[in-house]
């Protein structure tokens, strides 16, 4: 049980799902605006949702990355409908922030679209102490820019700190940051390529990432 005061959480994967949501938005632009389907032939689907929307244009369109970027943001709005909270994530960030605990949020993606995501899944914004996102820092995770950003944000320190989230990229970027790290495996990556990665403790299920965060007696209390 780490029941640390800070607890950072990666977004997609993490707080929400928005696998299918992020597929229909690349569906449409590939259709709209290259003619093709979605994946093309050969694209590393495995790195998908690791990878930044101009990453994926810089594969299969380099000349067109500004145009075909900008036409995802334009789309992503109207497949944002598919998003969905995994169970029991609200009241996971509620309970938390009701404790006097402080919930944060680090990712890749932009501001825009976290908003959006945020407001599907149905958590205030102002329930969070900081969010760091796509603008904030030159670098993303695995760097550990962002997660220092949002421990400086929350005005934490490392050491009263924990990073919880679904990637390689979240545990390489916890431990460079100098923190503790739980890795969730019900989000885009399995329990055994996390596992390579030696994260602090392993989670299964948003269940036993209340347990881990010592969270599970609060929400019993609730009900």
């Amino acid at each position: 049980m780490m029941p640390r005061k800070h607890v950072l959480f990666d977004l997609d994967g993490t707080l929400v799902d928005t696998r299918a949501a992020v597929v229909e938005c690349y569906s449409r632009v590939f259709r709209e605006k290259l003619d093709s389907v979605f994946p093309p032939e050969a694209f590393p689907t495995s790195e998908l949702f690791a990878m930044r929307p101009p990453e994926v244009f810089q594969i299969v369109a380099p000349d067109r990355i500004d145009e075909l970027h900008a036409a995802y943001r334009d789309t992503y709005p109207h497949c944002a409908h598919l998003v969905k909270v995994f169970p029991g994530v609200c009241d996971m960030v509620n309970a938390l922030a009701e404790s006097g605990r402080s919930p944060s949020v680090v990712t890749n993606k932009g501001l825009a679209r976290t908003l959006i995501d945020l407001g599907v899944a149905g958590i205030a914004p102002e329930t969070f102490a900081a969010i760091v996102t796509a603008e904030d820092t030159i670098d993303r995770k695995p760097h550990p820019a962002p997660i220092l950003l949002g421990l400086e944000r929350a005005g934490a320190d490392a050491a009263e700190a924990i990073y919880v989230g679904d990637g390689p990229q979240d545990i390489l970027a916890a431990r460079a940051a100098g923190m503790p790290v739980i890795a969730v495996t019900y989000g885009f990556y399995d329990r055994e390529r996390l596992a390579g990665h030696a994260p602090d403790v392993i989670a299964d299920s948003v269940a036993e990432l209340c347990d881990a965060l010592g969270l599970s007696q609060a929400l019993e209390a609730e009900r």
